[in-house]
């Protein structure tokens, strides 16, 4: 069986999203090693020379993917994203550092503002192949699990901590209403990352000005209920339908205005799903909305 018009678009799709931070990179690396925007040591233009050499590696290992596509039928064995597209980016973030450590030389303005540039479109590109290889993983049932018992107050107030300062930047009011005494069994850091999903999600879409997030829990019928409510513009009800549709049946109008992969709810359906819970949202135009999904309560629960 040939490769299906589908998986062609979601190739296509990856192609792009990740070229999109690649280019930047090339760019700053060419401006670096130019004389004209001031010298580098030894040390730090081979590091600079690496970023490029794996940069440029990755660009055609992406090239090579569609191509591949194009002359092979994939059929039931299409893997979205082969692992080998992982290897290039992982030494980057490490010469970024080295470069910006005055121990391996000092820089000018110009070039500090290139290096963190280049940080900054790796941490992008990374963040997206951990999107799309988390949804893979999902989608072939790949996902492994790792469950403790923790408790809801102290779990919602250490990570409403971690994303304080996307609220702060944005001068946004966010709170929280947990039900005390609540106890889960979970995997920790992938409930971790569906909030940070979730208010991130949220975060986007209210206003710079009086913006508020709430995150609430509550006991209900052997789970417990958590819900991110904002106070945004609202979902219009297509986009409520559809907004934790599955992977293959992705829309890319999220991720072209407000960034990032756009796979960010479909990797919470999936790990809510795998911890036994549901996910859904509620949402009038206008009037906000409210991301809800559920967690089975703990014996400990009182």
């Amino acid at each position: 069986m040939d490769i299906t018009k589908k998986q062609r678009e979601i190739r296509n799709l990856i192609h792009h999203e990740l070229k999109t931070p690649l280019v930047p990179i090339l760019g700053y690396c060419e401006m670096l090693l130019n004389p004209k925007f001031g010298q580098l040591s030894a040390d730090q233009k081979e590091a600079v020379e690496e970023i490029y050499s794996n940069v440029s590696q990755l660009e055609k290992l992406l090239d090579d993917i569609l191509a591949r596509d194009r002359e092979k039928q994939l059929g039931e064995d299409f893997q979205i994203l082969p692992k080998e597209v992982r290897t290039p980016l992982v030494p980057i973030l490490g010469y970024c550092e080295m470069l910006l450590n005055p121990k391996f030389g000092q820089l000018n303005a110009d070039q500090k503002e290139a290096i963190n540039e280049i940080h900054q479109n790796s941490v992008q590109a990374n963040n997206l192949i951990n999107d799309f290889w988390n949804a893979q993983k999902l989608e072939n049932g790949e996902m492994k699990y790792y469950f403790e018992d923790i408790g809801v107050d102290d779990f919602i107030s250490q990570e409403m901590e971690n994303l304080g300062p996307l609220t702060v930047q944005k001068k946004i009011e966010f709170t929280k209403s947990i039900q005390p005494k609540l106890t889960i069994k979970v995997d920790r850091a992938k409930l971790a990352e569906v909030f940070a999903n979730l208010v991130e999600n949220a975060a986007a879409f209210v206003t710079e000005t009086g913006g508020k997030i709430q995150i609430t829990g509550k006991s209900q019928d052997g789970f417990v209920q958590f819900s991110v409510v904002d106070n945004g513009p609202g979902i219009p009800k297509d986009g409520v339908e559809n907004l934790f549709k599955k992977f293959y049946q992705l829309d890319t109008s999220h991720t072209r205005k407000h960034g990032g992969s756009g796979l960010g709810l479909t990797i919470c359906r999936g790990y809510v799903e795998g911890m036994n819970g549901k996910i859904w949202a509620e949402s009038e135009e206008g009037k906000g909305a409210t991301l809800s999904f559920t967690i089975p309560k703990t014996d400990k629960t009182k």
